[in-house]
């Protein structure tokens, strides 16, 4: 059985406040990008869009959506994962 690293009632190793880097796997599109910006800054208003990173996969149909933001607490993680998992665009989340 695996083990949802991103649940509410998982304890968290991470110590805070702290930077972290979240990474969401989607199509190969500028509205995936978008979205994934948009909804970690609901959550840390202050991201910025110069801490995305964007990897193409071999055959370039999928990205890895890498943004780092200053997390202050846990619920602020699930937050954004939470929101990731339920849109249809987000394949995976990391």
């Amino acid at each position: 059985m695996t083990k949802d690293l991103h649940s509410p009632d998982n304890a968290t190793l991470i110590e805070f406040p702290c930077d972290y880097k979240l990474k969401a796997m989607g199509h190969n599109t500028e509205e995936f990008i978008e979205l994934v910006f948009e909804i970690t800054q609901r959550y840390a208003p202050e991201v910025s869009r110069e801490t995305i990173e964007v990897k193409g996969s071999n055959g370039k149909k999928f990205i890895s959506v890498n943004i780092t933001f200053y997390a202050t607490c846990i619920e602020q993680i699930h937050g954004i994962y939470g929101d990731l998992k339920k849109h249809p665009m987000c394949l995976m989340t990391l």
